[in-house]
């Protein structure tokens, strides 16, 4: 139950938030340098330290000489926090254009240190559009990226900690549609002369259009990579070099949400976005939730991917019905999330379920708010009481293991089965059935690592029996049992169901719900 007590709760809230805000940015005590040709810009970059802002006036800036980077312009000074090095239009409204010469060869732009801040920029016709190479910390601004033989814009070489907010990038892949993603974070795993370790980069509201391969390619090695709130225009993805979805996700811990993607009716495209693992240990842990897809056909999997976990939630498709891809086996399609102080409910407590709840006592925009994950204290009121019992969850690290209803489908009267993705993990069945009754109950699941005798291969199907059981007074019957990893096909089956020695019609059985923890 909500109350009214956001107004009473105003000072208190700020108070409780202000450790998990974010401090002020200084400001720069460098120099204001005003950039009118493409010398300049050379100049500038050439000379730059931390705390400059290099402003460009509206115009072209293309730069035909070789500089020894591969690169119409680039730039090798590093920022700091309080002193980052900025590189700006004059006029966002009337944006300077950085060119290189063709789309077949170099860089139009090729940062090369820490603390950069590119705001209000176009940048194209080059091999690749905008690269950072150890750029950490780096902030990609109001851009536009546009006209590139290869990718659009490229985080590489152990830049960790950038972010690209508010860009239009489009008409990538060009001349070499393999490699024409929009965005691209790390490198792939047979690259060699790069650092991998690209971590904790975001890619926040940007809108990506007509690209030859992926929108946005994470790649095995990066960890952290969170995409929200973007808008994707599947139409120019060729299908080359297994580009065949908005996103590819192969690193691990990333958190993709508040998407929207449009197919465009584009066959090239097989799913919205696909997961993958080029070696066991990554395309591991992602969280997909509240993205919508229009996908043209309900055949089309939403979500795809092989050996990869994923908890997956609260997603749209147009139209309704798009599946999971039949070969997900670790990623769990998620009903609801029961987590106490899990006030957002996506499967962890952290400072954004402090922001979220903080939010609603405030009265402004909260997005998803779970009711009873965020009652705290159990009182059936949420206000700032509750706001302090989440903080304090979030500080100590005491959040409690989520429980998340899956679904499930009535196989054949008696016979449940649910989804995929459940394989290491305690599943419940919760079966609701006439009080007085026995009902002999097994479970059976598909274990593609178990010896099968009779193949002499791997894989297997394995039958549990659970004995005979029966429900309470109120007919309810709770019954848990662990998965191996990987496990698929899982169904519950009720082999005989009795009263008093006589069988019963066991389409009188249901279950209430299957929940995975």
């Amino acid at each position: 139950m909500r109350n009214d007590m956001r107004t009473a709760a105003l000072v208190t809230a700020a108070a409780l938030l202000c450790g998990l805000t974010a401090a002020p940015a200084h400001a720069d005590d460098g120099r204001e340098i005003l950039v009118t040709d493409s010398q300049g810009l050379i100049d500038a970059l050439a000379d730059a330290r931390a705390g400059d802002t290099i402003i460009l006036r509206e115009g072209v800036y293309e730069n035909s000489r070789w500089l020894g980077k591969s690169a119409a312009f680039f730039g090798e000074a590093e920022g700091t926090a309080a002193h980052p090095i900025t590189l700006r239009s004059e006029d966002p409204e009337h944006p300077a254009t950085i060119r290189g010469q063709t789309q077949e060869h170099d860089y139009a732009l090729y940062i090369l240190g820490d603390y950069w801040r590119l705001e209000g920029l176009k940048i194209g016709n080059a091999s690749k559009g905008l690269i950072l190479d150890h750029s950490s910390h780096s902030v990609i601004s109001g851009c536009e990226v546009f006209d590139t033989g290869s990718e659009g814009l490229h985080i590489r070489d152990n830049s960790s900690y950038c972010l690209i907010e508010d860009c239009y990038i489009h008409d990538t892949g060009t001349l070499v549609p393999k490699y024409g993603e929009g965005i691209y974070i790390g490198s792939a795993i047979g690259t060699t002369g790069y650092g991998f370790d690209c971590h904790y980069n975001t890619v926040r509201r940007c809108e990506i259009a007509r690209v030859g391969a992926e929108c946005v390619d994470i790649k095995e090695f990066t960890i952290g990579t969170v995409v929200e709130d973007c808008t994707f225009d599947g139409s120019g993805i060729k299908g080359e070099n297994g580009a065949n979805s908005f996103i590819e996700i192969k690193g691990n811990d990333c958190t993709i949400r508040r998407n929207v993607g449009y197919r465009n009716g584009n066959s090239n495209q097989l799913y919205g976005f696909d997961l993958y693992c080029p070696t066991p240990e990554w395309g591991q842990n992602a969280r997909i939730y509240e993205n919508t897809f229009y996908l043209d056909s309900d055949d089309i999997p939403y979500i795809a991917g092989w050996r990869c976990s994923a908890l997956v939630f609260r997603n749209k498709t147009e139209p309704g019905g798009c599946p999971i891809g039949s070969n997900g086996n670790r990623i769990k399609d998620v009903q609801a999330i029961e987590c106490l102080g899990d006030a957002n409910e996506d499967a962890r407590v952290d400072a954004e379920d402090v922001q979220a709840l903080g939010s609603w006592i405030h009265g402004t925009e909260a997005g998803h708010l779970s009711d009873p994950n965020a009652d705290m204290n159990g009182d059936g009121v949420i206000d700032v009481f509750d706001l302090a019992l989440v903080k304090r969850t979030v500080v100590e690290g005491t959040a409690p293991d989520p429980v998340m209803t899956v679904p499930f489908t009535v196989e054949k009267p008696g016979k449940f089965r649910a989804s995929n993705g459940l394989g290491n993990g305690t599943v419940t069945y919760e079966v609701v059935a006439r009080p007085g009754t026995e009902i002999d109950l097994v479970y059976m699941y598909w274990d593609p690592h178990a010896p099968n005798e009779e193949t002499g291969k791997d894989g297997k199907s394995i039958t549990v029996s659970l004995g005979t059981l029966s429900p309470d007074a109120d007919g309810h019957l709770t019954v848990s049992f662990p998965l191996p990893e990987d496990a698929v096909s899982l169904a519950l089956e009720a082999w005989h169901y009795r009263e008093d020695g006589k069988e019963l019609d066991k389409a009188d059985l249901s279950v209430a719900r299957v929940t995975v923890q």
